[in-house]
């Protein structure tokens, strides 16, 4: 599940959010549906394997609009942004799905940028350069089931101030998002 991989390190490198996309093959997709099992004959029970059934583009869509519309109730909440967005897309499969996660992707780092506050809001503009470059390489390659594990995302979500904004996303999460009296605090859920 290499693809699987990468998505969910996109979305840990470019918010530390997306916490279930980068999970262990036995854990992925738990509880979307979209996983099926199955069992080669050996002399052994522990020679079953669970593998990742595509989904339509129809039923992707409907899994990366429940997302747009989790990220869109968060509004400028950085908070609850962390919180509804604790599990990425499905793998996309097609090049529909891909631009689908693309622009999932794209939401979700404007969304963040624009939660920042004030003082920080200059940073949070090297993530919707992100997003942008992110959305405009993935057009110019056609989509290609193959987009996250390319030189091109990676680029993307490296790129000038990125890696600042990103700490300092993990900053303000721990000072504004951790609940009070509690362990010290640590990084976003991912």
């Amino acid at each position: 599940m290499t693809t699987r991989r990468t998505i969910g390190a996109l979305m840990i490198a470019s918010l530390a959010l997306f916490a279930s996309a980068c999970s262990s093959d036995s854990e992925e997709s738990e509880g979307s549906g979209s996983k099926s099992t199955t069992t080669v004959a050996s002399d052994s029970a522990a020679d079953t394997t669970t593998t990742e059934a595509p989904l339509s583009d129809e039923d992707y869509a409907a899994s990366v609009e429940a997302i747009s519309t989790a990220i869109n109730g968060a509004g400028a909440d950085l908070c609850a942004l962390s919180t509804v967005t604790t599990e990425g897309p499905p793998t996309p499969t097609t090049e529909a799905q891909v631009e689908s996660a693309v622009g999932l992707y794209g939401q979700l780092l404007n969304a963040v940028a624009n939660a920042f506050p004030a003082e920080s809001a200059a940073k949070g503009e090297a993530l919707k350069t992100a997003a942008t470059t992110l959305e405009t390489d993935a057009r110019a390659a056609g989509y290609p089931v193959d987009f996250f594990e390319s030189e091109s995302s990676s680029a993307a979500l490296s790129g000038d101030g990125y890696t600042e904004a990103m700490t300092e996303y993990q900053t303000i999460y721990a000072a504004t998002c951790q609940p009070e009296n509690t362990a010290p605090a640590t990084a976003p859920p991912g």
